[in-house]
């Protein structure tokens, strides 16, 4: 799931697909036992290689948008593309 929902946004098209796999082990993980403290599997990802930040970067990612998903309400999108589309008219 945590997958598919990285091909929702566009952090396909800026990080390498092994960073986006890791970042979703990593978040599966900590959702899975609520903490990272094993010092066995922070050393597995020391041994993978790979640039920590860009991992980081796409947990961080991945988690602002399922705080969006959570806030998003159906019912008020019409209304909002209507004064989205408001405003782009009045500053043509």
């Amino acid at each position: 799931s945590i997958i598919n929902d990285s091909f929702k946004t566009d952090m396909v098209f800026v990080y390498p697909p092994h960073v986006i796999a890791i970042a979703a082990l990593f978040l599966s993980r900590v959702v899975d036992q609520g903490n990272q403290s094993d010092v066995e599997a922070q050393q597995w990802y020391a041994d993978l290689n790979v640039d920590v930040t860009d991992v980081l970067q796409v947990v961080n990612e991945l988690l602002a948008v399922y705080e969006v998903w959570t806030g998003y309400v159906d019912e008020k999108m019409p209304d909002m593309v209507s004064r989205y589309i408001a405003d782009i008219a009045a500053s043509c």
